[in-house]
């Protein structure tokens, strides 16, 4: 209902935007995109340990929330997904001023040499491909933010 004429509308309560997993407050923070609800969920749960995690389920999604979110120390992202692919994101986030040196790792199925050529054109600093093993997601992404760009 409108409010009644010469009554202030009362303010529109802003939702927080929390971590998905967070292992304390000085963690370097790591946006996860992937659109596998499953991979996304256990991909939270294991960086979670190590990073503070936010996580969305595509790229439209991703573009929102790193607009509310700190800026994230890394990125890892899906190339297929619906509504924005991760490709789009990457160059996305490499035109905004406040994100452009933002290290990006690709998470993806795709695995031919133009693949990872279009990746390293959309902002790439490291293409891990699916399947991938969790030890060597941990070490890109610990390289990654011990030494941004």
């Amino acid at each position: 209902m409108p409010p009644v004429s010469g009554t202030p509308a009362a303010p529109v309560a802003l939702k927080a935007i929390r971590p998905v997993a967070s292992p304390g407050p000085n963690a370097p923070v790591v946006l996860v995109v992937e659109d596998e609800d499953e991979l996304r969920v256990m991909l939270a749960k294991m960086l979670g340990a190590t990073f503070t995690v936010y996580a969305a389920s595509d790229g439209l999604a991703a573009l929102d929330l790193l607009a509310q979110i700190p800026t994230p120390d890394a990125i890892v992202l899906d190339v297929m997904m619906p509504r924005l692919d991760g490709l789009a994101v990457g160059k996305s986030i490499k035109t905004d001023p406040r994100l452009e040196r933002v290290p990006i790792l690709y998470l993806t199925a795709k695995t031919g040499p133009y693949d990872i050529v279009a990746g390293i054109n959309a902002g790439a600093r490291h293409y891990l491909t699916k399947p991938f093993k969790m030890p060597d997601l941990l070490a890109r992404l610990n390289a990654m933010v011990a030494r941004p760009v």
